[in-house]
Parts: structure tokens; sequence; C-alpha cells
């Protein structure tokens, strides 16, 4: 095949990608308006479920954030400094909370929230972009609330819904156990959960900060009232 004939079929076959993949040709130009609006959102697209971490993920990663978040609940577990508080912004004179939710102490949600975001997962944002943020809260709350998870999480992609009735013989190191209306907890495996339980558990508390008893602790998964287990599966 002589030189020319090489760089005329070259060039045709540069074309016709640009034109089914819908990106630049040769020279920086656009095949038309419409394929510059389409690579221009698909771009943008791209961006944010990178940053989201939408689209699937290989096992290995997977299994690796997993890892991240429990871990990190399990280390703020261990430590007494870590407590129970649902904010000094929602204390009561029956619940007199002292400190933050976001840290040293957390409740359930706070907990869940901010261990996702250790692995790299935007739920904060997600949450910051609810419109729930501004109409429940007027912007008090830096993370929502066990009611808010799922949204967050559907807006992050990744993770999976199953009633729990689906799951609860096969449940996996990670899972998001909730009860949309009142609680959540990290399941970490050997039916056992490390979650933020709050003062009235079995093993006590007070309304004061760190933990003075089994505030944020390990508890059996089983034998309670979750209905939804959020799973991440990386698609």
């Amino acid at each position: 095949m002589s030189r020319m004939c090489y760089h005329i079929l070259w060039a045709v076959m540069i074309f016709i990608i640009a034109a089914v993949m819908d990106i630049p040709a040769a020279g920086g130009t656009f095949l038309g308006d419409k394929q510059a609006e389409a690579v221009k959102k698909g771009q943008a697209y791209a961006r944010h479920a990178q940053a989201a971490g939408k689209g699937r993920v290989s096992s290995a990663e997977r299994a690796r954030r997993i890892e991240v978040y429990v871990q990190w609940a399990c280390m703020i577990a261990d430590n007494d400094i870590h407590g129970y508080s649902q904010g000094s912004e929602n204390a009561t004179p029956l619940r007199p909370y002292t400190g933050s939710r976001d840290g040293p102490d957390f409740d359930c949600s706070s907990l869940v929230y901010y261990a996702l975001a250790h692995a790299g997962f935007p739920i904060i944002e997600a949450w910051h972009e609810n419109p729930e943020y501004y109409a429940l809260y007027r912007g008090r709350q830096a993370v929502g609330d066990a009611d808010t998870i799922w949204p967050d999480l559907q807006k992050i992609g990744g993770f999976t819904r199953y009633e729990w009735e689906a799951v609860e013989d096969d449940l996996r190191r990670g899972d998001i156990l909730c009860y949309p209306e009142d609680h959540v907890a990290i399941y970490i495996g050997n039916g056992r959960t490390v979650e933020a339980r709050g003062v009235n558990n079995p093993r006590g508390g007070e309304w004061r900060t760190g933990d003075q008893g089994g505030e944020i602790d390990y508890y059996d998964a089983y034998g309670r009232y979750w209905t939804e287990v959020y799973r991440y599966t990386g698609n």
C-alpha cells in the first residue's frame, strides 16, 4: 500500500470513529452543533459520575471502599472520646445534648454519613443539594438523618436498596441497615453492627460529650426493626 493510500485510509478511519463516538474530528472542529452539545453533556456527566462514584467499579475497589468506611466507624466506636449527641441545636430539657453531632460526638445518621465520606463517597455534598436540607433544617445540620440517607445515596449512585426480608439471611459487611423513620447502622459481619445508639442503650450513657457507656458501640443486628438495607454494589 502506497504512503498516500495509507494516509487516506487513516483519515477515513478517524472520521468514522469521530462520527460514531461524537468526539472532535481532525483539526479540533466538531461534526456539528448537536454533536458538540452531546459531547459537552457527556463529558460533564462523566466528570460528575467519576466524582460521585457512579459506574461499575472493580470488585477490589468495591471491597476497599467498604472496608474504609467500616473501619472508620469501628475506630470511632473504639474510642470513648466519641459519644452520642444530636447536637446542641436539637437539645431539649429531656435531651440536653451538648457538643455536636459532627464530631467528636455523633448520632446514628451522622456516623454513617461521615464514615461514607471518609471512603470517598460525596454523600455530604449530596445532602447539601437535598431540598430537605433547608426545608426541614434551614441549613443547621451539616449532614442528614436516617430518612435522607437513601435519597442521598441514590444521588451519588453505586448503592442498591433491598427490603430487609429479602437479604436478612445474606447480610454482607458494609451493608447499611435502616429504619428510615428512626435509626441506621452499619453491618460489620458475624451478626453484628457498629452504630451510634444513644444514651438509652443497654449499657447506658449520659447527656454529655464522650462515651460513658454503649453510646457508639457494637450490637446484634438481628431481632431489631430494620426495614431496608443499602448495599454498595458499585453500579
